[in-house]
């Protein structure tokens, strides 16, 4: 309190001469004003008085007995005429006293007094100051602020407010999303109390910057979007702050609230009405959308199109943006503690708790065929929203089932029963790779954080995110240094592993190995699948060749969306 009240009379003590206003002709009468109605301490007012001759003044502020108050000034020279002096209500750094006063001026021989109300001390925001001053559009930064008193801060940029937020007296932090175009601005804290009065601002630099990534989870055309979300977030998963962001930020999921919702689709329109032609389907309750316009009953939003086979509409998997109708929009607060990204272009499951990424899985998402486009698995944002738990596929069980979209189900990778015979002989090496009809299949190896697929389905929590990212063409994986560390058994010739904690080491005294003796053409090693090791050189950069710019990794899916969007038969 000591370090509060030092700032608080610093912050305060406005007194001082009025600069800018003239002097007036010397009149004859002594008087004494102060501007406004009620002065606020902590807020200035403006004190005039006149004075027939120069001399020094003393101005008290009394009550009905001649008790001081407050000494407003002490021998202060007055000029002849007119004068004029800011005062915040403030005497020995404190606040005075709430009432109606009587303030006296005597200059010599000459007295003058007035009638004068003061009222409760304004709010101060004594500081206001980002832990950085540069970050890239819609990241978040902390914001440290030192008030007076309990209130709200809102903080202005750009004609935007970034944060309104509960504030105590004293130290306080934030969090700021800088939702604004790239540029340099001043942003503008306000200290608001209930009634509405507010503190003189402070100000500080902020500057944005366009990421660097040019890759987004959605490719339409650039929408004036600058909240860094599921849709707008730089597609790198090692910018944890960014991602975590992403993966905690709320969510718009469309909703009637009526029955087997998380099953039921909507079609997306073309234009704002009912009998417009339809572009894509959308999944209640579970698919995120982006919301580019809010329309009284129509509003504009993008996502990727999750056509199933016997959806009303075909679009497979494709980027659509178009109309729904705004009362079916609903806002999600996700689970805040954990979420998960799905790539499918390096086939790994990645997830993130208390905003770190927390360990790495290998998966299998959908495998699309000319027959079958539909096994494409949907891109975009979704939210886990119940446990299936077992189900058949063919001759395969698929166990510990959470539903994600519809349809789609992440689940352990499917395994062949019979008696007590298990087989993952014709499913498991494929982890890594595309293999699935369309639900997202994962390792039952433990990584070496302890986690598999029983491991998500024992921590479900419904609403935790799931970001799926579309494998666009012109992405590339990332191809490790030779001289990266990773390790093997010192003496089976099996897998090089990402990390010396993997259970499949077997020995407490792996040997360290480099990406390059790795990759070498005598090397037998092969990726660990349980702690879910890079591939050797040459399978990425096959990868990056398939994927590299202006080609297309997918010419079956590439012909079967030529045909769409279109009706579903006999719909």
């Amino acid at each position: 309190m000591r370090r509060l009240g030092t700032l608080l009379l610093a912050a305060l003590l406005l007194c001082g001469s009025l600069p800018g206003i003239p002097a007036r002709a010397e009149e004859p009468e002594t008087q004494i004003a102060v501007s406004g109605g009620e002065v606020l301490p902590g807020q200035a007012s403006v004190v005039t008085f006149t004075v027939p001759e120069d001399d020094t003044c003393d101005i008290l502020l009394t009550d009905d007995t001649g008790r001081t108050v407050a000494m407003v000034a002490e021998g202060r020279a007055a000029a002849a005429g007119y004068n004029a002096f800011y005062w915040n209500a403030t005497w020995q750094g404190l606040a005075v006293p709430a009432g109606t006063w009587t303030m006296r001026l005597t200059a010599g021989e000459h007295t003058a007094e007035t009638t004068v109300t003061v009222g409760r001390m304004v709010p101060v925001l004594i500081s206001a100051a980002p832990d950085r001053e540069r970050l890239t559009c819609g990241k978040r930064t902390k914001v440290t602020c030192c008030a007076t008193e309990a209130g709200k801060i809102r903080i202005t940029a750009g004609g935007q407010t970034l944060l309104e937020a509960d504030a105590e007296m004293g130290d306080n932090e934030f969090v700021l999303e800088a939702a604004l175009a790239p540029g340099s601005y001043t942003a503008e804290a306000t200290l608001l109390r209930e009634d509405g009065t507010a503190s003189a601002p402070v100000t500080f630099p902020l500057t944005t910057e366009e990421a660097p990534e040019k890759y987004r989870p959605i490719m339409t055309e650039p929408a004036a979007d600058y909240h860094l979300n599921a849709w707008t977030v730089p597609m790198d998963i090692t910018d944890e702050e960014a991602v975590w962001q992403a993966l905690t930020a709320t969510a718009t999921v469309l909703d009637d609230r009526k029955d087997k919702a998380q099953v039921r689709q909507v079609t997306i329109r073309k234009e704002p009405r009912a009998d417009s032609e339809g572009i894509g389907m959308v999944t209640m309750v579970s698919q995120g959308v982006h919301v580019l316009e809010r329309g009284e009953e129509w509003s504009l939003i993008e996502c990727f199109s999750s056509s199933f086979v016997k959806s009303d509409i075909l679009n497979w998997n494709v980027p659509v943006r178009g109309y729904v109708r705004t009362e079916l929009l609903r806002t999600v607060v996700p689970n805040q503690e954990m979420g998960m990204v799905v790539d499918k272009l390096t086939q790994r499951l990645y997830i993130f708790r208390d905003g770190k990424l927390f360990t790495t899985l290998l998966v299998s998402t959908g495998e699309a065929n000319a027959k079958q486009p539909y096994n494409e698995t949907r891109s975009g944002e979704f939210l886990f929203v119940s446990r299936v738990g077992s189900f058949m596929s063919d001759n395969m069980n698929c166990r510990m089932a959470i539903r994600f979209n519809a349809d789609d189900l992440i689940h352990e990778v499917p395994r062949i029963e019979k008696n007590d015979w298990i087989d993952y002989s014709t499913t498991e090496p494929k982890l890594g790779t595309r293999a699935s009809h369309g639900c997202i299949r994962v390792q039952r190896k433990k990584t070496p954080e302890g986690v598999n697929m029983e491991w998500i389905f024992n921590h479900y929590k419904v609403n935790t995110k799931l970001l799926v990212w579309e494998d666009w063409q012109g992405r590339q994986i990332s191809v490790p240094p030779d001289g990266t560390v990773f390790w093997r058994h010192p003496t089976m010739n099996t897998y090089y592993h990402c990390s010396d904690r993997c259970s499949l080491l077997e020995t407490n005294h792996p040997k360290e190995i480099t990406y390059g003796e790795v990759c070498a053409e005598d090397s037998k090693l092969k990726p660990c699948p349980a702690c879910a090791a890079t591939g050797k050189k040459n399978v990425l950069e096959t990868i990056n060749r398939k994927y590299a710019a202006g080609g297309d990794h997918d010419p079956v899916l590439t012909e079967a969306r030529k045909s769409c969007p279109k009706k579903s038969r006999g719909r």
